[in-house]
């Protein structure tokens, strides 16, 4: 995450000056237009910089527990029954979970593998 945001910010900040020195083709104007444009550009760059890496991390973190989570969870429970022997309980997840489907096949699965009639 913090790799390609670092990149993309490279080449936009590339970018920036490189349309500003081409837009700006008389030398003595360039250093007095430069330095408040640089100003400008390093304070949005250090105030956008930390909300973008929030806002991806927030989003990253959010997906991450909706979609690992519940396959550590689905995992856990199935390492239990295996030790146990036991393959009576079905699978649980929470309803804000992903994977409802796959946790429905497998339940049928169990459900077949331990001699209960499949819905």
């Amino acid at each position: 995450m913090f790799v390609p945001t670092l990149i993309v910010t490279a080449c936009v900040y590339y970018l920036i000056w490189e349309t500003v020195a081409h837009e700006l083709a008389i030398p003595e104007l360039i250093a007095q237009a430069l330095f408040p444009a640089l100003h400008r550009v390093n304070r949005i760059i250090l105030i956008g910089l930390p909300i973008v890496f929030g806002l991806i991390f927030f989003f990253a973190l959010r997906l991450s527990h909706r979609l690992a989570g519940p396959l550590e969870r689905i995992e856990k429970e199935l390492e239990g029954m295996a030790h146990t022997g036991d393959f009576t309980k079905p699978l649980k997840i929470r309803p804000s979970d992903e994977m409802h489907h796959l946790v429905a096949k497998i339940n049928r699965a169990i459900r077949r593998a331990s001699g209960h009639k499949a819905e």
